[in-house]
């Protein structure tokens, strides 16, 4: 097997065939040429001379038909050693055709079906550049949902303070971009001025030390006013104002968003980014208009939660009423027992040392303890007699119609009620009361006075007892 594959032309090239073929082919018609001249038109001559003519003649003929065989498969050969460049991924190249023929045609087709092929491969190299755009497109729109997303629950929850929620909110909006950063303006009571709330990423960004005034003039203050998003990038408009604010801020792109709500502005959001000759895309300017929607929701909803807890007239708690509302009724009640000079008294109820209770039983523990010490105070209070939680560990009660002697019997009774609860499951722990007390007019003529006049007491007692 070896010796015959050493010897097969299979795999050997065209031309090399071609020579082969020629010489085998060569030898019969040199063999009937011999015969043909020696017998019939040169029989005068010897046997050299006439084999001499027969074979000049011959090769002569048979190298006349090589000439044309090659001139036949040489651009066969040529066309495959194209084809086979051409197959390699090489799409620029281009078959010769010599003669309008049959191998013309083919390798008109060749160079045509490389064309289309070259066509092809360019089509998908773009449409794979815009699958990858679009791609990085969703995937960006995902990130901006999931940002979204999570500041909406930040919002919905309350679990985070105002100035974080600001914070993380703004970060999110940055983020956004490529270098992204941001600053946002509010203000932190009812002002009419905003300043720097929160910030993200500044670093050349001429824009901590700014103020915002209602009646300020300059680019943020216009859109504070007329409520209009501001685009700056490599598409804005050239103006003296922009320009300016440019050049004082120091800001290449960014994108600039009042927040306000129904009734009143509430601040300026600006996000941007430090990309050269960059153009924002309408869909980026609608990302940062949620955010600045977002922020200005929880602005909003920050102010409605402080005016509910302004409202609230109860202790979450102990379910009593709180300090904001006995304070008030107390002055309420001063006032009426001045007017028709009747008595008014009011109790302060403070539970000993429950910062070592908290300390030994837990946080949980100390909340049952204060809701079952409330409990006991509400079920022993008179009918015209208001109970309340008015710090963490303090209780009181208002009198209306009680002196001082009967406030102070009152007091002790409940001081009684109280210690003999039970604030654990053991049946055997119990709170220790220290009670101050005042009465209009004698201790105070306000509920202020009559506060510390309480408070005053309480301490005394407790100086009292610790030297003994």
């Amino acid at each position: 097997m070896g010796i015959f594959k050493k010897l097969t032309v299979i795999n050997k090239g065209l031309r090399y065939k071609l020579l082969i073929a020629f010489c085998l082919m060569s030898i019969i018609p040199l063999l009937a040429c011999v015969y043909v001249m020696s017998t019939y038109l040169f029989p005068q001559l010897d046997d050299l001379q006439t084999v001499s003519i027969v074979i000049i003649s011959s090769l002569f003929i048979a190298l006349l038909g090589l000439f044309f065989a090659k001139g036949l498969i040489d651009p066969v050969v040529d066309m495959a050693i194209e084809a086979k460049i051409i197959a390699n991924g090489d799409f620029n190249r281009k078959v010769e055709a010599p003669y309008e023929d049959e191998v013309g045609n083919l390798a008109q087709s060749i160079n045509n079906m490389t064309q289309k092929i070259k066509s092809n491969m360019e089509e998908l190299k773009s449409y794979g550049r815009r699958m990858n755009e679009v791609n990085s497109e969703i995937q960006k729109k995902m990130m901006v949902l999931s940002s979204l997303l999570q500041v909406g629950d930040i919002i919905s929850t309350g679990s985070a303070r105002l100035d974080s929620t600001l914070e993380i909110a703004l970060e999110k909006a940055a983020s956004s971009f490529d270098t992204g950063y941001g600053v946002l303006y509010a203000s932190k009571e009812e002002d009419v001025n905003f300043g720097m709330r929160a910030s993200y990423n500044l670093k050349s960004e001429n824009l901590m030390g700014l103020v915002i005034k209602e009646n300020g003039q300059g680019i943020l203050e216009n859109a504070v006013r007329d409520k209009s998003v501001i685009v700056i990038d490599k598409a804005s408009k050239a103006s003296k104002e922009l320009s300016s604010f440019r050049a004082s801020s120091n800001i290449e792109n960014a994108v600039i968003i009042p927040l306000f709500s129904s009734k009143r502005n509430l601040g300026l959001l600006i996000v941007g980014n430090r990309m050269e000759d960059y153009k924002f895309k309408n869909d980026d300017v609608e990302i940062v208009k949620v955010f600045a929607k977002q922020i200005s929701i929880a602005i909003e909803t920050d102010v409605l939660n402080r005016k509910a807890t302004e409202l609230s007239i109860t202790d979450d708690l102990t379910g009593l009423y709180n300090k904001r509302f006995i304070s008030t009724r107390l002055e309420e009640e001063i006032k009426r027992a001045i007017f028709y000079q009747r008595p008014c008294s009011f109790i302060i109820f403070s539970l000993d040392d429950i910062d070592s209770f908290r300390r030994t039983h837990g946080e949980l523990a100390t909340e049952e303890a204060l809701k079952k010490v409330a409990k006991s105070i509400k079920d022993n209070i008179l009918p015209i007699g208001k109970a309340a939680r008015i710090s963490g560990f303090e209780f009181a009660i208002l009198l209306p119609e009680k002196n001082k002697k009967e406030a102070l019997y009152i007091a002790e009774e409940m001081k009684r009620k109280i210690e003999a609860t039970n604030v654990m499951r053991d049946g055997k722990t119990s709170m220790k009361v220290t009670i101050g007390l005042g009465e209009n007019p004698i201790d105070g003529a306000t509920s202020d006075e009559l506060f510390r006049k309480a408070e005053e007491l309480i301490r005394q007692s407790r100086q009292t007892a610790d030297k003994k």
